[in-house]
């Protein structure tokens, strides 16, 4: 999974491409950790990801649920329609009670 990430204002955004899976799970948990440990909100976004599985998505939401007991702001954007549906069905957005956006969604 190739990333980029940019940073202004106390605010951080990570895109993500790629495949979101056990082979990169650890490092995309890292990369949240780092980028959100210096900013106050972190956003997170999925328009280039493929395919996530769930050891993946168990690394995203762990560090996810760390920054939230930090007091950071974690939003997750453009995710695409079968992503969001295991998304979904794993739990993922009410355990941690933050936004998830599809592609195309606009933000307030």
């Amino acid at each position: 999974m190739d990333y980029r990430a940019t940073e202004a204002n106390g605010q951080a955004t990570l895109f993500f491409v790629g495949e979101l899976d056990m082979a990169v799970g650890d490092r995309v948990g890292e990369l949240l950790q780092q980028y959100g440990g210096r900013n106050q909100s972190v956003i997170v976004d999925f328009q280039g990801v493929s395919f996530v599985d769930s050891s993946g998505i168990g690394s995203l939401f762990f560090t996810t649920k760390e920054l939230l007991a930090m007091g950071k702001q974690v939003e997750i954007v453009n995710v695409r329609e079968e992503i969001l549906d295991i998304l979904g069905v794993l739990g993922f957005t009410e355990a941690l009670g933050i936004a998830v956006g599809k592609v195309g969604e606009t933000r307030v």
